[in-house]
This record gives structure tokens, C-alpha cells and sequence, in this order.
């Protein structure tokens, strides 16, 4: 992991420059470094917006929970997606401003109204519904055996993974395309943004692996803390994970009952959300699930009640729209096979 520099590094613009004292906080700090950290935070009209959390009920209406939930059973997340909880702006920004995580000791200390804070990390993991042991950190290389690739090719049948141009649309499996969205609303904490991340592909690759490796919830989670408070752009998704540490054992903070403003935005990835983001689109014979802007397959569908996710031949799903052809020999064909490309392992 890192260690949290105290050195104002968060209150100067990636452009260069200071950006400046912004008003006072809305909660006490304790040093001056914090409060550029603050400042850096609330810069640019940078929102606190509401984490997005999965509704079981929605996914178990399009027929894809049990396939999401296996996904996330396979790196011991399975808890992980019972988690709901709202976002309040000034908890938010109050833990960011002074959150430290210590490496050697495998803890984090952190503010929560106006007084310090220590939690181990495996009891951050626990309380998330994570594993706390036989993990891979954020930190870690990447596995040899991890071609990102191959994988790419074998979950969107696109010939090579790019992390500047791969769109997380081009994923034809609904359950993987969505255990996506809910890593992206939550872990990774950030819009909606059109390319998935290695580390987002490396999440799915675990997730299709049996014994697997099980990332490990506190490194990527203060990862993502951290970047937040270095970053010169960008609104705020993961106040509803910080609820969450605040809320249960062993801090069990009752923020609900304190006047504290709540972020804008739904907390639910719910049908609606769903629309939204142009995953799934209503027609007169039910939700249909959207690939590349067309429609691909209708919701719920045969073959998703089945998925199995360490099965390789599942990850491509035939269309129930085949596009229209005018050469019998150009007939649509819904799942090619490719050979593993010879490539050398990623390194961080």
C-alpha cells in the first residue's frame, strides 16, 4: 500500500498552482495539513454523490442475481452485496481529509465527528463482508497467470484489452457486465465512465477463477481514498463505504440521527439505474439487455439461470437479435473461438 503523505500534496491543482483556502469545514481539524487536504477536496465544485448499492430485488427480477452473487461468492464477497447504507457530505469529507492508512501496522486512522479513529484492516474487511486472510493486495503484482488480453477476448470477443480505449459495454454477459457496474459504484467508486480499468478486469478475472486470488477490500478501498484526495478532478462516490466503517461494530456512530446533509443522486443500482445507464431498455415482451446500443438478449433469459461462472464457454451468450445479413455466408455467429495469445505478463 502507500503511506498518506502529510505534506499538503492534496491542496495543489495536477495543473500546478494552489487552489487556494476554501470556507471553513463543516467538522474540527487538527492540523494544518488536513485542512489543505480539505480545501483540495472541495475544489472545482466537487460533489459528495450517493454510493450506489446493488437492489437484490431488481437483480433477482431480470433473472441475474444468482449469477452475480456466485461471481462475488468466488472471491469471498459474497456478503459484500448485502451492503447498503446512505452517503452524508460531511462524514465524507471528514474521513477523507484525515484518513492514514499505517502499512506496518495494518491499520487506519481516520476522523470521525471531531475525534480520532483506529481500525485494523481485516476488521474494515469484516465489517464489509470481506475476506481477512489469503488475500492479493492492491499492491501486489499482478498473477503470472493473468493475461489481460486473453481474458478480454474471451468475455467480449474483441481481439486485444486496452486500458485507454476497452469499453465495459463491449462485455456480452449480463451477470459479468454487471458485477462490474456494482465494483465500479462501490470499490472503485467512480462515474459512469465508458473504459474499465486493469484492475476492474483483474476483479472479473478472480471472479471466474476457482481458488482464485481474493482481493483484498482495505487496500483498494484506501487506494481509492487516497487518489480521491490527489486527484484535481472528479465528484465523490464512496461515502456510502465510509457510512458503512462508522456505522457498525466496533464504532457504531448513529449518523442517521445527526443533522448532516445527504449527498445528492440515488443509492440504489436498481431497474431504474439500470435505464439509465443504458444496460437494460423496456419493450412490450420484457427488459431487454443492451450491448453496443442494440438489443441483445430479453430479460430474464434461459442460459443466464444456469451460469456457471468458472466455465469459460458461458461468458458468450448468443444474441436473440441476430443483425440482418444480406450474404448467407456472413451469418451471424455468435461465439468464435480464439487462441490464447502469446503475450508476456503484466507488471504493475
Amino acid at each position: 500500500m502507500f503511506k498518506r503523505a502529510k505534506t499538503g500534496t492534496g491542496a495543489t491543482s495536477s495543473k500546478g498552482g494552489s487552489k487556494g483556502k476554501s470556507k471553513d469545514p463543516p467538522f474540527r481539524l487538527l492540523n494544518r495539513e488536513d485542512r489543505k487536504t480539505y480545501d483540495f477536496l472541495v475544489s472545482n465544485k466537487r460533489q459528495v454523490k450517493s454510493t450506489k448499492f446493488l437492489h437484490r430485488e431488481s437483480f433477482a427480477s431480470l433473472g441475474v442475481l444468482d449469477g452475480v452473487q456466485a461471481l462475488f461468492n468466488n472471491i469471498g464477497w459474497g456478503q459484500f452485496l448485502h451492503n447498503r447504507a446512505a452517503t452524508y457530505v460531511e462524514p465524507t469529507l471528514e474521513f477523507l481529509t484525515t484518513f492514514n492508512p499505517e502499512e506496518e501496522a495494518q491499520t487506519v486512522t481516520f476522523q470521525i465527528l471531531g475525534e480520532k479513529r483506529s481500525l485494523p484492516h481485516r476488521v474494515v474487511n469484516a465489517l464489509m463482508g470481506a475476506p481477512v486472510d489469503n488475500l492479493y493486495y492492491q499492491q501486489d503484482p499482478w498473477p503470472g497467470n493473468f493475461n489481460e488480453h486473453y481474458f478480454w477476448q474471451q468475455i467480449t470477443n474483441e481481439p486485444q484489452y486496452s486500458s485507454s480505449s476497452s469499453k465495459a459495454s463491449s462485455i456480452i454477459h449480463p451477470c459479468l457486465r454487471l458485477a462490474h457496474r456494482v465494483l465500479t459504484c462501490t470499490i472503485f467508486a467512480r462515474s459512469e465512465v465508458g473504459q474499465i480499468s486493469k484492475a476492474e478486469l483483474f476483479f472479473l478475472w478472480c471472479m471466474t477463477r476457482e481458488n482464485g486470488p481474493r482481493p483484498d477490500f482495505a487496500s483498494f478501498f484506501f487506494t481509492k481514498c487516497y487518489n480521491l484526495t490527489t486527484m484535481d478532478k472528479g465528484d465523490i462516490f464512496i461515502g456510502g463505504l465510509i457510512t458503512l466503517i462508522a456505522s457498525r461494530p466496533p464504532l457504531q456512530l448513529h449518523l442517521s440521527t445527526l443533522p448532516f446533509e445527504k449527498a445528492s443522486g440515488p443509492s440504489s443500482l436498481d431497474g431504474n439505474a439500470l435505464r439509465r445507464m443504458q444496460l437494460i431498455r423496456d419493450s412490450v415482451v420484457g427488459p431487454m439487455w443492451i450491448l453496443d446500443n442494440q438489443p441483445y438478449l430479453i430479460l430474464p433469459h434461459e442460459y443466464i439461470g444456469s451460469f456457471e461462472p468458472t466455465d469459460p464457454d458461458q461468458w458468450i451468450i448468443p444474441s436473440d437479435y441476430p443483425p440482418p445479413v444480406d450474404d448467407e455466408d456472413d451469418q451471424f455467429q455468435p461465439a468464435q473461438q480464439f487462441a490464447e495469445p502469446q503475450f508476456q505478463p503484466a507488471q504493475h
